[in-house]
């Protein structure tokens, strides 16, 4: 019974590394890039989450538990919400970074970009390049720019994150992005939850 059960124990204890150092790492950087790779290894990442929760899921109740359905449950948890909390963090986490630790600040606009949908017509979305309108440092793209377009030269106020983590968003957008970080509010909240509880209820010796 000692080897199955240090077994679970290590695996446990990697599962909750994973979950709650290794996955707020990943949503942090999820919230300073926008391109399509980085989305496509938070997703493979969350499919890893969810197969390393099912594993240990699996794993305990063979070796402790008669009746293995509440159990499996709960031990799959922190593995299952890491998963939806790497799923959210392209989406979500740049809004709570910035709700958190954004600094408005005046730029003036040095590039418009129209973007082109596959026919090749006006989409009505638009790139952005930036600098500091006080001392013309280039701030690198807008995630996410004003509502209407604007012409380059314009002035306009950005949230700026300290030490570049994540692009700057146009102040205005973030007046409607209560909804989105709460949503990620939560998430966070329900992971670290489900981490505490398969904890707390963690065998502490083996069944025969």
């Amino acid at each position: 019974m000692r080897r199955p059960r240090l077994r679970g124990r290590g695996r446990f204890a990697f599962t909750m590394t994973w979950s709650l150092v290794v996955v707020p790492i990943l949503a942090v950087l999820a919230s300073r890039s926008h391109g399509t790779s980085w989305v496509a290894v938070v997703v493979l990442l969350a499919i890893i989450s969810g197969a390393m929760g099912l594993a240990i899921g699996h794993s305990w109740p063979r070796t402790y538990m008669a009746d293995p359905a509440p159990r499996e449950l709960l031990t799959a948890a922190p593995g299952l919400t890491a998963a939806a909390l790497l799923l959210a963090a392209p989406g979500l986490a740049p809004w709570a970074l910035h709700d958190l630790a954004g600094e408005p600040t005046r730029v003036r606009v040095i590039e418009v970009e129209p973007v082109s949908d596959s026919q090749g017509e006006d989409s009505g979305l638009t790139h952005y390049r930036i600098a500091d309108a006080a001392t013309e440092r280039d701030l690198g793209r807008l995630r996410f720019g004003p509502r209407t377009r604007v012409p380059a030269g314009a002035v306009i106020s950005v949230s700026v994150i300290p030490g570049g983590w994540s692009p700057p968003v146009a102040t205005e957008r973030l007046k409607d992005a209560d909804a989105l970080v709460t949503t990620f509010a939560v998430l966070a909240t329900v992971h670290v939850l489900a981490c505490a509880a398969t904890a707390a209820a963690w065998p502490r010796e083996a069944r025969s």
